[in-house]
């Protein structure tokens, strides 16, 4: 998997803003991106080809073209009468209740909507109706927001002592939590008018992102090079992901330089497009009356800004162990010079390369979750039985891995598998999305049927934490050992280290934006360097090209995405070491935190699971793990 991407636009976040970053908001979507290799893109099948058992089954959703299109004009109406009771909301507890369920539904139907879209879209990314029935479905999405734009702010003019009176009777209690919401970021709502300015505003200011995208799945010019049995392959994201596991390095070298040569060739058209990005979301931050673009995106869930800076102070203070993790590398693989990024993903243990078919890797899956009890089991069991699942890759097919998932719909599993013991520990990852999305939504209403995006990965790193640790408890032989404990040591390096890096990234560009500072690819490139010397230690060798990586991360468009990665890595392992040890009450405490949904804060709701993230305890407790590890593999290694 390559550690760059798991963009994973987790949950359903129910923030009160409604300008960027529309399906994060919107939509019960986990997208882990996490990119699964393609080694010879010459025997890819087309999707015709692929047996239908391995097709995920949305029939279910929509079973005619016509459905959807008779569901798109339903959405419009109610989008229609959502938006004709502005100014009669805070007539009467009857009319509050009844335009919130309103926009509850719209919200549900119109996530099915565009889920459904999406989905088509990635299955072949080269059909053109695919596409613009996402296009069409993003457009709906606009003018929902547009229509909805007067609400939050209408919902202010009630008085509060009303508000608190009317909150008692049943049927509008449940959405005490919204309201409380609503209320502590009052000040950061505008006038009905300036929210219909800037939900208008979100796809042009989206555009930085769209262009991105298009550029990277689909114009970039890229390289040939030679694999180990002298066949030509396309280095994409996808193949390079594989070509940097390969035991040959010079294969791994030259797909290293193919890749990143791509991406130089556009370097100042990336960088053009990541500062749009950062100036947009230092635009919505400004007006939105926040001091920085990390206070808005902090705020978005009731996190203090502690959180943040309590991974990277935390993460420096114990750079020292990706420094000896990084000498072991140099060591076990015998190089003089140093370690070179194209040395990274290599394992550091010999041992046979063995690939599990589809049947195998659900077999591992279903039996080393089994620490989280039988009820979260049979989710996994249900995914594998009802076809959640789309397994291979096919010509056009979206990279990667992920779950969308809807209260409309099965959340469904979206994977590219080809076998790796990788790809089967990926499969326990998203189908951890998987049962979160589906406890959220069957033991929740509408209005918390999604969950906070900082807890989004804790459920599925959790679960392939355990997912390992039950395969490494079964083995005591040396060797296996030591491939274990060195895929586990390279999670960590890739979500705790890498994604940490990244975040101290995200926040020094979003301060260049701030300062009004120019954002060019010379000093990105330039930060990116200073980045690997600190981090990567002495006997990290950085190549000229290793500079421009920093221009290809996705995650970047998405406004302070990645450190949640790391920390959900620090919180899940907490919770993984809980499970394993079979502490009391903490397989039901486990499930209390994947059925809460949104109806509390994030931190809250980690409080459920016992892990506190205001505290660095659970980032030293992960950095304690990885020596641990580390250790091991010291003396298991030659």
């Amino acid at each position: 998997m390559d550690d760059q991407a798991r963009p994973k636009p987790a949950a359903e976040l129910k923030m009160r803003t409604n300008e960027s970053d529309a399906a994060a908001r919107r939509f019960l979507m986990v997208m882990g991106m996490a990119m699964i290799a393609t080694v010879n893109a010459a025997t890819t099948p087309e999707r015709a080809e692929v047996e239908e058992r391995y097709k995920w089954d949305l029939g279910k959703m929509y079973a005619s073209g016509e459905q959807w299109e008779a569901h798109y004009r339903q959405i419009e109406g109610m989008v229609a009468d959502f938006a004709g009771r502005q100014g009669k909301v805070g007539a009467s507890a009857e009319s509050l209740l009844s335009a919130l369920q309103l926009r509850d539904q719209v919200n549900i139907q119109l996530e099915k909507l565009y889920a459904y879209a999406a989905m088509k879209r990635d299955e072949d990314m080269r059909v053109p109706s695919a596409q613009a029935l996402y296009q069409r479905a993003q457009t709906l999405a606009v003018k929902w927001d547009e229509a909805a734009s007067w609400f939050q702010p209408e919902l202010l003019k009630i008085s509060e002592d009303q508000l608190k009176t009317w909150l008692k009777e049943p049927k509008l209690a449940v959405y005490g939590h919204y309201f409380d919401d609503l209320l502590r970021s009052r000040a950061h709502i505008l006038s009905p008018r300036e929210e219909e300015l800037l939900a208008m505003a979100g796809k042009a200011t989206d555009a930085s992102t769209d262009v991105f995208g298009l550029l990277s799945n689909t114009e970039l010019k890229w390289r040939l090079v030679k694999d180990p049995e002298g066949r030509e392959i396309e280095i994409t994201p996808s193949t390079y992901t594989a070509a940097m596991q390969s035991k040959d390095r010079r294969f791994r070298q030259d797909a290293f330089l193919a890749l990143h040569h791509s991406y130089l060739d556009v370097k100042n058209t990336l960088a053009a497009t990541l500062a749009g990005a950062v100036q947009r979301d230092w635009f919505y931050a400004k007006a939105r009356k926040y001091p920085s673009s990390l206070a808005r995106a902090l705020d978005a869930e009731n996190l203090p800004e502690g959180v943040y800076h309590n991974l990277l102070k935390t993460i420096e203070a114990h750079q020292r162990l990706l420094h000896r993790y990084v000498a072991l590398k140099k060591r076990a693989l015998k190089l003089q010079e140093g370690v070179h990024f194209y040395d990274l993903y290599v394992s550091l243990v010999d041992v046979p390369e063995r690939t599990y078919s589809f049947e195998e890797g659900r077999d591992l899956v279903l039996e080393g979750v089994k620490p989280f009890g039988p009820e979260y089991v049979g989710v996994y069991r249900q995914a594998f039985d009802s076809r959640w699942i789309d397994v291979f890759e096919n010509k056009g097919k979206r990279s990667g891995a992920y779950n969308m998932g809807t209260y409309l719909s099965a959340p469904y599993v979206l994977m590219n598998y080809k076998g790796t013991f990788d790809h089967v520990s990926t499969l326990a990852h998203e189908l951890g999305h998987a049962a979160q999305s589906w406890f959220a939504k069957e033991n929740q209403p509408p209005v918390y049927s999604g969950y906070p995006m900082f807890t989004a990965e804790v459920a599925s790193t959790a679960a392939e934490i355990v997912f390992k640790q039950s395969m490494l408890d079964r083995t005591q032989d040396p060797k296996e050992r030591a491939y274990l404990i060195n895929q586990m040591l390279e999670d960590m390096r890739g979500t705790v280290f890498r994604q940490t890096q990244f975040a101290e990234f995200d926040l020094a560009v979003h301060t260049l934006a701030e300062k009004g500072e120019p954002i060019t690819a010379e000093g990105l490139m330039k930060l990116c360097r200073e980045q690997y010397v600190r981090y990567y230690g002495p006997d990290f060798v950085i190549d000229p090209e290793l500079e421009v990586e920093c221009l290809r991360i996705p995650h970047y468009y998405r406004g302070y995405y990645v450190y949640r990665y790391a920390d959900s890595y620090c919180a899940a392992a907490a919770i993984a070491h809980r499970i394993l040890k079979k502490e009391p009450g903490v397989r039901e405490q486990w499930l209390e935190f994947l059925k809460t949904g949104n109806s509390k804060y994030a931190i809250d709701m980690l409080k459920v699971a016992g892990v506190d993230m205001t505290t660095p305890k659970p980032i030293e407790d992960a950095m304690s793990l990885f020596e641990r590890l580390l250790g091991e593999l010291e003396r298991l290694l030659p």
